[in-house]
């Protein structure tokens, strides 16, 4: 539905609402999210990968999810993975990642997988706590050294 598509991809920013990433651009990281949602929402991912969005009562867009599979290196496995969850403004604390988080554990069993991942990045506490709540435990970090 072409609304639902101007919906998640005005949502990009978003993305790093909590604030910039150190060595990085933000211009950058926002048309690159795009650029991947886009090809999700328009079927030209090539991977096993969806998009769902999150309405009120009214059919009014709340927030989004971004589903795919990733690699799980150590189980030598492709697992589900949350590489998206996005929620409007207008539509903080009202349960509307949770919600959307749950529908990704549905998505993946339904899909046999075992395991669900996703990636934060340590500035964004706020989803970290939700995470957290959700039962998501932190397992590694990952770190990067900027070669100049």
């Amino acid at each position: 539905m072409a609304e639902d598509r101007a919906f998640v991809l005005d949502l990009g920013e978003r993305l790093i609402a909590f604030g910039d990433v150190p060595g990085r651009d933000r211009d950058a990281m926002i048309a690159r999210d795009r650029a991947v949602i886009a090809a999700v929402l328009d079927g030209e991912s090539g991977a096993d990968a969806t998009i769902l969005v999150a309405v009120d009562d009214d059919g009014r867009p709340l927030g989004f999810i971004h589903l795919t599979t990733a690699d799980d290196y150590y189980s030598n496995s492709v697992t589900a993975h949350v590489a998206d969850v996005v929620v409007a403004r207008a539509a903080e604390g009202r349960g509307v990642g949770a919600a959307l988080l749950a529908a990704a554990e549905d998505w993946a069993r339904a899909r046999r997988f075992t395991l669900l991942t996703l990636n934060v990045f340590t500035a964004n506490h706020r989803a970290r706590a939700l995470y957290e709540r959700l039962g998501f435990a932190e397992e590694w970090i990952r770190c990067i050294k900027r070669l100049g």
